[in-house]
């Protein structure tokens, strides 16, 4: 028995990513033959793995996400990373798509999210069978719209994070139906994820999924003088305000963020620009 390079190197990996170390299987030689009859994805996936474990920024991990989807038959890639205020994604979808989706609040009702959450970890979509009679009128338009830009069917992989938090990657296409795919490897799917992750979610990212979180010019202001490091009396004298509206505020601001505490506010406020 022995354990892959790749997974040895994986558990080298970030520790917010450690998590998915569990899912590890030792491999014996009677699994290699059911091994080798896993075609298609199964081997792209390793070469993307071999691709992703280089020193690569985020403009190369992108190319290589690009050659991937295309060398596997899809027009587009997309990573979604869902952790609540945190949540971001890239892809190489229009930006005219990606504005939109951000617009009209597209996460709500996107069935490839609500498949992620509550589905198999790997699942094939399509606007066929999405759109379908009997289907919901929003989840119909999401198609729709989505149709406009060429994205019609594809492939999905979810890896939960921690206990709320979730990483999505998709494959997508023009076809009307998914592609037939035979059957992937979970174990590999959800390092390669992982591998996205570490590339993608270090750097500028194309759209943040929290832009909808508007904080008031007072939480605003008592987050900014908090993150300088001023205590909250001595907010609430800089203001003229009481000590009781200052933690209001503070308060207030902190559950907007979905943030465990103030400290964290204010980390998360600065990232997307709030204050």
């Amino acid at each position: 028995m022995f354990w892959s390079i790749r997974t040895l190197f994986f558990l080298g990996l970030s520790r917010p990513l450690l998590i998915l170390a569990y899912h590890f299987e030792i491999v014996t030689p009677q699994h290699v033959s059911a091994a080798t009859r896993r075609l298609f994805v199964n081997p792209r996936l390793l070469k993307l793995i071999d691709t992703l474990s280089l020193p690569l920024d985020q403009s190369a991990a992108r190319r290589a996400l690009r050659h991937f989807a295309l060398d596997a038959d899809f027009d587009f890639f997309a990573y979604l990373y869902l952790a609540g205020s945190e949540s971001f994604a890239v892809s190489n979808y229009a930006t005219e798509w990606q504005l939109r989706y951000v617009e009209k609040d597209y996460i709500r009702v996107d069935p490839v999210v609500t498949m992620a959450k509550h589905g198999p970890p790997i699942f094939t979509w399509s606007a066929a069978t999405g759109s379908a009679k009997g289907a919901r009128k929003d989840v119909r338009q999401f198609y729709a719209d989505a149709a406009q830009f060429g994205i019609s069917s594809g492939l999905s992989i979810s890896v939960p994070v921690g206990f709320k938090n979730r990483m999505i990657f998709t494959l997508a296409s023009s076809r009307p139906v998914p592609v037939e795919v035979a059957a992937i490897d979970a174990v590999t799917a959800a390092v390669a994820i992982a591998f996205v992750h570490s590339r993608l979610g270090k750097g500028g990212n194309d759209v943040s999924l929290a832009q909808n979180i508007r904080l008031s010019p007072r939480e605003a202001e008592c987050l900014r003088w908090f993150a300088e490091g001023m205590s909250m009396p001595d907010i609430a004298d800089t203001l003229g305000i009481g000590f009781r509206s200052v933690r209001s505020y503070l308060d207030s601001a902190t559950a907007k963020l979905d943030a465990a505490n103030t400290r964290q506010a204010t980390t998360i406020a600065t990232r997307l620009g709030l204050i």
